[in-house]
């Protein structure tokens, strides 16, 4: 009887620490994605959609037409998943990204920041261009990401303030 309540309790002991070791790894896990907002910023622009991607769907070509963006280097071919382009903002700053998907047909491709100053973690974006309307696009600048080191919504701030500035240029090219 005593050796039958040694190894009753010696499950119990080893079921609860696995019971706490779960719900411990599931508050972690669920923290990591509670904080996870995201950004959408959407323009029309005065242009055919093909027109709009020739000029913006490269994976390498952000200094076209985005004024923070300097120059942008790029180390593949920049339509293959791992391919990797470095932005060069001025003054020595740097955004290191890698192509996650790019998909020449549907015109939107998607990215993930490696390195950065922005307060982000965990960032991943889409850019897709969709026609609505013969001589009209859609541009849709999106992303999913933590903020780290500032507020939330000083973050989605920060980044809705660089896809506007990228976006609304568009609309000047094409007026």
């Amino acid at each position: 009887m005593k050796h039958q309540y040694k190894v009753r309790k010696s499950k119990v002991k080893h079921v609860a620490i696995a019971l706490i070791f779960l719900l411990v790894s599931l508050g972690y896990s669920m923290n990591l994605y509670a904080d996870q907002l995201m950004v959408e910023e959407r323009v029309l622009v005065n242009a055919p959609a093909k027109a709009v991607w020739a000029l913006i769907g490269g994976f390498q070509v952000l200094d076209r037409w985005h004024s923070a963006v300097h120059a942008s280097t790029l180390l593949g071919t920049g339509k293959d998943a791992g391919d990797i382009r470095v932005l060069a903002l001025g003054n020595d700053v740097h955004i290191v990204e890698k192509l996650e998907l790019y998909d020449e047909a549907a015109m939107h491709f998607q990215y993930a920041i490696l390195e950065s100053p922005l307060p982000v973690g965990n960032y991943h974006a889409t850019i897709t261009v969709k026609s609505v309307g013969n001589n009209e696009a859609e541009v849709i600048w999106q992303s999913t990401f933590n903020a780290v080191g500032a507020s939330n919504d000083e973050v989605k701030k920060i980044i809705s303030d660089i896809y506007l500035a990228g976006l609304n240029s568009l609309t000047t090219l094409y007026k």
